[in-house]
């Protein structure tokens, strides 16, 4: 059963600054514990949790015939690789999803196409450095990309990828550009903050396992230039380090009178990481489709406000010296 409780952060709940790794040998079992989802958004029922379930096995059992693989250029010449899950609907909603580091958009199994047999297109793509964006192209050739190769800047630079992948899927017919929202796993959900903050066409954002910093990618810097947009936080409650970063950041944006639900945190059990979550919780998958359809699916929430047009800094410019020290996890 899963049952709605209000769990607040406060700031003794900021991670400690130094460095700490996921904690090893703990048991997957994860268990959906805390449910805060977007006002007016309804538990599901047994009958909906039912259909969802079946919506996913089908999905994992359907083939790929209506799944693209979709190449695009990067403005500093990396080829990136991504696949698209269209709809047949006119003025549709659409995802983006941003994988977990060392990892690739396969990481995502059937999830794609449990919201793509649910009317929201999905782009999954291949961060540079990952699964099969691994191509630059130089006046001397093409370059091989590997992220266990790339320095600071390399990682500052993805936000051009998500830049890239985010104009792509605007652009494509029967995409509703006012109803995309991005998901991020791990260094995809640092990524995925970072860029929606200077993106206000984002219109709603769902994080999973996000840390302060990580391989020069800061989150706290940044949540509270997201504004008055739907947000949802997902961790796991023995992720230590993600789950007290995850805290903080919801208390930042309940500082900054931001947040547009009473919690914004859904708090699973276990130590499950990012996208690992969504196969290895119970129900979080259907909960997590429930906040979408509830955010891209319905009216915009009345209130919800933006800041008015911005840009993308340059992928140069310097990421400030984190509060909180880098953590270790190798997602």
């Amino acid at each position: 059963m899963i049952v709605a409780t209000s769990e607040r952060p406060s700031g003794r709940n900021r991670p400690a600054s130094r460095t700490e790794s996921r904690p090893e040998g703990r048991p997957n079992d994860g268990t959906l514990k805390t449910i805060a989802p977007l006002r007016g958004y309804v538990r599901l029922s047994g009958v909906r949790t039912i259909l969802l379930i079946l919506a996913i096995t089908l999905a994992g059992q359907a083939g790929a015939d209506n799944i693209r693989p979709i190449k695009l250029l990067t403005r500093d010449d990396l080829e990136l690789m991504a696949a698209y899950y269209p709809v047949a609907t006119n003025s549709a909603a659409a995802v983006l999803l941003l994988h977990s580091y060392g990892k690739s958009r396969d990481e995502w199994g059937s999830v794609a196409q449990l919201f793509q047999m649910n009317g929201i297109a999905v782009l999954a793509l291949d961060l540079r450095g990952h699964g099969e964006s691994t191509r630059r192209l130089t006046v001397d050739g093409v370059k091989a990309v590997d992220f266990r190769s790339f320095g600071p800047q390399d990682f500052t630079n993805m936000v051009l990828d998500v830049n890239q992948a985010y104009d792509w899927l605007a652009s494509q017919p029967g995409i509703d550009k006012q109803r995309i929202a991005v998901i991020g796993s791990s260094i995809g959900a640092n990524l995925a903050l970072r860029y929606a903050a200077f993106n206000d066409e984002v219109a709603g954002l769902i994080l999973l396992s996000p840390v302060l910093f990580f391989r020069n990618l800061r989150a706290d810097d940044v949540i509270t230039r997201f504004g008055k947009r739907p947000l949802c936080i997902v961790a796991s409650r023995d992720d230590e380090l993600a789950y007290k970063s995850s805290k903080y950041l919801i208390e930042l944006r309940q500082r900054a009178g931001q947040a547009i639900s009473s919690n914004e945190l859904v708090t699973c059990s276990g130590s499950l990481h990012g996208a690992a979550m969504l196969t290895g919780v119970k129900d979080l998958s259907g909960v997590i489709f429930g906040w979408l359809e509830n955010v891209l699916l319905t009216p915009l929430v009345s209130g919800v406000a933006t800041n008015g047009p911005a840009s993308i800094p340059p992928a140069s410019q310097p990421v400030p010296g984190p509060k909180a020290v880098e953590s270790n996890y190798h997602r």
